[in-house]
């Protein structure tokens, strides 16, 4: 009886200590509200942060990939992408003259619950060092500019052919920074290589069949990645 008692005793603590340790497990440190699955999260407010592909350069602003998931999620959008862009690089001066962090500080009056920020080959060209550094300052700004958003970081876009091999470092940079301040990041792929078609005649930016298959490509990577907001 009293083996059979130790037996109960050593269990139930043992029980115990597996409860305690699940429960003190670290949780994301950026911000501290309640999660909804990226599908199921209408009214969301969100804006983006991107370059001329993101802004749909070419074509209306409603044929830019952010706009048709937006539509199709029932987010409340905001897209601050501009021609040019990129975490180091300026954007056109016909456009908004500004890199990435004249645009976060733009985005802070939306008052976004979620911020999409997209590694952009417009830094192509810029010492590795330097974009990694300033990625790691612009996702640090957004987070002290918006303490309560969530920080979705978005690998770089290419066209038709293999990427440049910098374009991977640029990626990474967002990746490591992104995660580094409790964000998350999402690898969406080449989405158009392979697709000449599905380029406008400058081989930089897609067609509206080019922003439909990214599109469909960050889909399948949110729903891979299980992404929460």
């Amino acid at each position: 009886m009293l083996v059979a008692l130790t037996a109960v005793v050593a269990a139930g603590l043992l029980a115990g200590c597996t409860e305690s340790t699940s429960a003190a497990a670290p949780a994301t440190p950026h911000p501290s509200a309640t999660t909804r699955a990226w599908d199921h999260a209408p009214g969301e407010r969100i804006v983006v942060i991107g370059d001329s592909i993101t802004a749909g350069h070419g074509l209306t602003p409603e044929q830019a990939w952010p706009s048709l998931l937006a539509r199709t999620e029932r987010w409340q959008l905001t897209n601050f992408s501009c021609d040019g862009a990129g975490v180091v690089a300026e954007g056109d001066a016909d456009e908004c003259a500004s890199a990435y962090p004249t645009l976060v500080r733009r985005a802070v009056d939306e008052r976004p619950q979620v911020v999409f920020i997209q590694a952009s080959s417009n830094d192509l060209g810029e010492d590795d060092a330097v974009v990694k550094s300033q990625t790691d300052q612009l996702v640090a700004e957004v987070h002290r500019l918006l303490p309560e958003a969530r920080v979705v970081g978005l690998s770089a876009i290419w066209n038709e052919q293999a990427p440049p091999a910098q374009l991977a470092k640029i990626s990474h940079a967002m990746h490591r920074a992104a995660r580094k301040d409790g964000g998350t990041y999402v690898d969406i792929g080449d989405p158009l290589r392979g697709h000449a078609d599905w380029m406008q005649s400058d081989d930089v930016h897609p067609t509206a069949r080019g922003q439909r298959a990214i599109e469909a490509s960050v889909i399948e990577s949110f729903a891979r990645d299980r992404l929460r907001f």
